[in-house]
Protein backbone atom coordinates (compact mmCIF):
# COMPACT_ATOMS: atom_id res chain seq x y z
CA UNK A 1 0.00 0.00 0.00
CA UNK A 2 1.40 3.24 -0.87
CA UNK A 3 0.83 6.57 1.00
CA UNK A 4 1.21 10.26 -0.32
CA UNK A 5 1.46 13.29 1.83
CA UNK A 6 1.61 17.00 0.43
CA UNK A 7 2.83 19.82 2.36
CA UNK A 8 2.71 22.45 0.74
CA UNK A 9 4.74 25.94 1.46
CA UNK A 10 4.18 29.85 1.68
CA UNK A 11 5.00 31.15 -1.40
CA UNK A 12 5.79 34.67 -1.45
CA UNK A 13 5.74 37.67 -4.23
CA UNK A 14 8.24 39.96 -5.44
CA UNK A 15 8.45 43.00 -6.77
CA UNK A 16 10.97 42.38 -9.64
CA UNK A 17 9.24 39.40 -10.77
CA UNK A 18 10.00 37.89 -14.12
CA UNK A 19 10.63 34.21 -13.99
CA UNK A 20 7.40 31.18 -13.47
CA UNK A 21 8.31 27.13 -13.20
CA UNK A 22 7.45 24.15 -12.51
CA UNK A 23 8.91 20.77 -11.01
CA UNK A 24 7.08 17.62 -11.68
CA UNK A 25 8.12 14.41 -10.06
CA UNK A 26 7.89 11.24 -12.34
CA UNK A 27 9.56 8.57 -10.11
CA UNK A 28 11.43 7.75 -6.96
CA UNK A 29 13.91 4.83 -6.34
CA UNK A 30 15.59 3.67 -2.86
CA UNK A 31 19.08 1.60 -2.85
CA UNK A 32 18.46 1.22 1.18
CA UNK A 33 17.86 -2.07 2.99
CA UNK A 34 15.50 -2.45 5.24
CA UNK A 35 17.61 -5.27 7.53
CA UNK A 36 21.08 -2.84 7.41
CA UNK A 37 23.48 -4.60 9.77
CA UNK A 38 21.04 -7.73 10.11
CA UNK A 39 21.15 -11.37 9.26
CA UNK A 40 21.87 -11.69 5.66
CA UNK A 41 19.52 -14.42 4.98
CA UNK A 42 17.21 -12.93 6.72
CA UNK A 43 17.14 -9.51 5.36
CA UNK A 44 16.44 -10.94 1.96
CA UNK A 45 12.60 -11.60 3.15
CA UNK A 46 12.26 -8.06 4.48
CA UNK A 47 9.60 -5.84 3.38
CA UNK A 48 10.78 -2.67 1.72
CA UNK A 49 9.68 0.34 2.85
CA UNK A 50 11.28 3.44 1.87
CA UNK A 51 10.08 6.77 2.82
CA UNK A 52 11.56 10.10 0.43
CA UNK A 53 11.20 13.43 0.98
CA UNK A 54 11.98 16.16 -1.34
CA UNK A 55 12.31 19.59 -1.30
CA UNK A 56 12.37 22.38 -3.79
CA UNK A 57 13.41 26.39 -2.95
CA UNK A 58 14.76 29.24 -5.11
CA UNK A 59 16.48 32.71 -3.98
CA UNK A 60 13.00 33.97 -3.17
CA UNK A 61 12.02 31.66 -0.18
CA UNK A 62 9.37 29.85 -2.31
CA UNK A 63 9.78 26.71 -0.55
CA UNK A 64 7.83 23.10 -1.24
CA UNK A 65 8.21 20.11 0.41
CA UNK A 66 6.39 16.83 -0.52
CA UNK A 67 6.44 13.19 1.36
CA UNK A 68 6.04 9.37 -0.20
CA UNK A 69 5.74 6.54 1.99
CA UNK A 70 5.58 3.24 0.66
CA UNK A 71 4.56 0.05 2.76
CA UNK A 72 5.99 -3.55 1.72
CA UNK A 73 5.26 -2.28 -1.68
CA UNK A 74 7.06 -4.59 -4.24
CA UNK A 75 7.47 -1.80 -6.92
CA UNK A 76 9.64 0.30 -4.34
CA UNK A 77 11.75 -2.59 -3.62
CA UNK A 78 15.89 -2.19 -3.32
CA UNK A 79 17.04 -0.28 -6.48
CA UNK A 80 14.09 -0.42 -8.60
CA UNK A 81 12.45 2.90 -10.05
CA UNK A 82 9.08 3.15 -8.81
CA UNK A 83 6.70 4.68 -11.42
CA UNK A 84 4.44 7.40 -9.51
CA UNK A 85 1.39 9.48 -10.80
CA UNK A 86 2.96 12.01 -12.36
CA UNK A 87 2.71 14.83 -9.43
CA UNK A 88 3.69 18.54 -9.81
CA UNK A 89 5.47 19.75 -6.36
CA UNK A 90 5.90 23.08 -7.39
CA UNK A 91 4.32 26.00 -9.19
CA UNK A 92 5.89 29.85 -8.89
CA UNK A 93 4.84 32.57 -11.11
CA UNK A 94 6.33 35.93 -11.05
CA UNK A 95 9.61 35.16 -8.73
CA UNK A 96 13.20 36.89 -9.83
CA UNK A 97 14.86 33.58 -8.92
CA UNK A 98 17.59 32.39 -11.32
CA UNK A 99 17.78 28.57 -10.00
CA UNK A 100 15.98 26.15 -8.45
CA UNK A 101 17.80 24.39 -5.57
CA UNK A 102 16.44 20.65 -4.23
CA UNK A 103 17.39 18.81 -0.62
CA UNK A 104 16.44 15.20 0.31
CA UNK A 105 15.79 12.93 2.78
CA UNK A 106 15.22 9.53 3.58
CA UNK A 107 15.08 6.30 5.51
CA UNK A 108 13.66 3.02 5.02
CA UNK A 109 10.58 2.80 8.26
CA UNK A 110 11.40 -0.62 9.82
CA UNK A 111 10.04 0.41 13.20
CA UNK A 112 7.07 -0.94 14.85
CA UNK A 113 4.84 2.23 14.66
CA UNK A 114 5.11 3.92 11.68
CA UNK A 115 5.51 7.83 12.05
CA UNK A 116 5.17 9.21 8.22
CA UNK A 117 7.74 11.11 6.84
CA UNK A 118 10.05 11.34 10.26
CA UNK A 119 12.32 8.39 11.13
CA UNK A 120 12.08 7.16 14.42
CA UNK A 121 15.08 5.09 16.38
CA UNK A 122 14.67 1.34 14.66
CA UNK A 123 14.53 3.18 10.88
CA UNK A 124 17.50 1.98 8.54
CA UNK A 125 19.59 3.86 6.02
CA UNK A 126 18.43 6.98 7.25
CA UNK A 127 19.42 10.16 5.79
CA UNK A 128 18.24 13.95 7.18
CA UNK A 129 17.30 16.47 4.57
CA UNK A 130 20.66 17.90 2.94
CA UNK A 131 21.05 19.90 -0.26
CA UNK A 132 21.57 17.81 -3.52
CA UNK A 133 21.22 19.36 -6.56
CA UNK A 134 20.51 23.33 -7.87
CA UNK A 135 19.76 24.02 -11.15
CA UNK A 136 20.46 26.96 -12.80
CA UNK A 137 17.97 27.80 -14.87
CA UNK A 138 19.90 29.55 -17.71
CA UNK A 139 21.89 26.58 -18.46
CA UNK A 140 18.28 24.67 -19.18
CA UNK A 141 15.98 25.41 -22.38
CA UNK A 142 12.78 27.85 -21.84
CA UNK A 143 9.74 26.97 -21.89
CA UNK A 144 10.71 22.99 -22.56
CA UNK A 145 10.56 19.92 -20.20
CA UNK A 146 13.53 19.43 -18.95
CA UNK A 147 14.70 16.04 -16.95
CA UNK A 148 17.11 15.83 -14.03
CA UNK A 149 18.02 12.97 -11.74
CA UNK A 150 18.11 14.39 -8.06
CA UNK A 151 20.97 11.84 -6.04
CA UNK A 152 20.95 11.32 -2.16
CA UNK A 153 24.57 9.74 -1.63
CA UNK A 154 23.75 7.04 -4.63
CA UNK A 155 21.18 6.19 -2.03
CA UNK A 156 17.73 7.45 -2.60
CA UNK A 157 16.75 8.83 -6.29
CA UNK A 158 14.48 10.99 -7.70
CA UNK A 159 13.15 11.84 -11.29
CA UNK A 160 12.07 15.69 -12.22
CA UNK A 161 10.82 17.52 -14.95
CA UNK A 162 11.64 21.42 -14.79
CA UNK A 163 9.72 23.40 -16.83
CA UNK A 164 10.37 27.47 -16.78
CA UNK A 165 9.65 30.51 -19.09
CA UNK A 166 10.36 34.32 -18.97
CA UNK A 167 6.97 36.01 -18.12
CA UNK A 168 7.80 39.14 -19.59
CA UNK A 169 7.55 37.66 -23.06
CA UNK A 170 4.12 36.58 -22.48
CA UNK A 171 4.67 32.70 -23.69
CA UNK A 172 1.66 30.57 -22.20
CA UNK A 173 2.94 27.69 -19.89
CA UNK A 174 -0.54 25.84 -20.50
CA UNK A 175 -0.54 23.14 -22.90
CA UNK A 176 -4.11 21.66 -21.87
CA UNK A 177 -4.75 22.66 -25.47
CA UNK A 178 -2.07 20.55 -26.59
CA UNK A 179 -2.50 16.71 -27.27
CA UNK A 180 -0.83 14.14 -28.69
CA UNK A 181 0.31 10.32 -28.46
CA UNK A 182 2.92 8.54 -29.53
CA UNK A 183 2.48 5.03 -31.40
CA UNK A 184 4.06 2.36 -30.62
CA UNK A 185 5.48 3.33 -26.97
CA UNK A 186 7.87 1.48 -26.40
CA UNK A 187 9.10 1.24 -30.16
CA UNK A 188 12.08 -0.30 -32.08
CA UNK A 189 13.11 2.38 -33.50
CA UNK A 190 9.87 3.65 -35.75
CA UNK A 191 6.97 5.45 -34.67
CA UNK A 192 3.94 8.03 -35.36
CA UNK A 193 3.23 11.00 -33.54
CA UNK A 194 -0.26 11.53 -33.61
CA UNK A 195 -1.65 15.43 -33.08
CA UNK A 196 -4.96 14.85 -31.43
CA UNK A 197 -5.40 18.69 -30.66
CA UNK A 198 -8.81 20.28 -33.00
CA UNK A 199 -7.37 23.51 -35.04
CA UNK A 200 -3.94 22.59 -35.25
CA UNK A 201 -2.41 21.71 -38.58
CA UNK A 202 1.51 21.72 -37.88
CA UNK A 203 4.11 21.50 -35.42
CA UNK A 204 7.73 20.94 -34.91
CA UNK A 205 8.77 17.74 -33.20
CA UNK A 206 11.48 17.43 -31.26
CA UNK A 207 13.56 14.34 -29.43
CA UNK A 208 15.88 14.57 -26.85
CA UNK A 209 18.28 12.12 -24.80
CA UNK A 210 18.07 12.67 -21.16
CA UNK A 211 21.13 14.84 -20.96
CA UNK A 212 19.14 17.66 -23.35
CA UNK A 213 21.03 16.81 -26.27
CA UNK A 214 18.82 17.33 -29.28
CA UNK A 215 18.97 14.13 -31.75
CA UNK A 216 16.27 14.60 -34.20
CA UNK A 217 14.25 17.87 -35.31
CA UNK A 218 11.66 17.82 -37.56
CA UNK A 219 8.42 20.04 -39.01
CA UNK A 220 5.17 18.03 -39.64
CA UNK A 221 1.49 19.03 -41.44
CA UNK A 222 -1.42 17.55 -40.90
CA UNK A 223 -1.89 15.82 -37.66
CA UNK A 224 1.41 13.57 -37.72
CA UNK A 225 4.69 12.78 -37.82
CA UNK A 226 6.94 9.51 -38.48
CA UNK A 227 10.06 9.49 -36.50
CA UNK A 228 12.86 7.01 -36.77
CA UNK A 229 15.34 6.41 -34.11
CA UNK A 230 16.66 3.82 -35.79
CA UNK A 231 20.11 5.09 -35.75
CA UNK A 232 20.09 5.87 -32.11
CA UNK A 233 20.95 3.82 -28.59
CA UNK A 234 18.39 2.17 -26.80
CA UNK A 235 16.81 3.88 -23.98
CA UNK A 236 14.50 6.36 -22.94
CA UNK A 237 14.06 9.80 -25.14
CA UNK A 238 12.05 12.93 -24.69
CA UNK A 239 9.43 13.59 -27.46
CA UNK A 240 8.39 17.69 -27.83
CA UNK A 241 5.75 18.81 -30.11
CA UNK A 242 5.88 22.39 -30.70
CA UNK A 243 3.30 24.76 -31.86
CA UNK A 244 1.85 28.01 -31.33
CA UNK A 245 4.59 29.07 -28.79
CA UNK A 246 3.20 26.32 -26.81
CA UNK A 247 5.69 22.72 -26.02
CA UNK A 248 4.53 19.62 -24.03
CA UNK A 249 6.71 16.70 -23.54
CA UNK A 250 6.36 13.06 -23.83
CA UNK A 251 8.41 10.29 -22.94
CA UNK A 252 8.50 7.09 -24.98
CA UNK A 253 11.12 3.88 -25.04
CA UNK A 254 13.17 2.67 -27.55
CA UNK A 255 14.04 -1.29 -27.21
Amino acid sequence: MKKLLVLLGFVPSTLFAQISYTVTVTKLKAKADDCDGGIVTLCSQAPQDPVINIWTNDSDANEFTNCWVFENDPEAEYNLWKDIQNLEIANVSNTSTTFISFDMSGFESDAPISTGCTSIVGDDAVYERQFVQQIELANIPENTDHLEILDLDDVYFAEVIIRWFDANLGLSASVQDLNFSLVPNPTNGIFKINLESQGIDQFTAVVRDLSGRIVLRQEALHHQSEIDLGMQESGVYLVSVETNEIIKTERILLQ
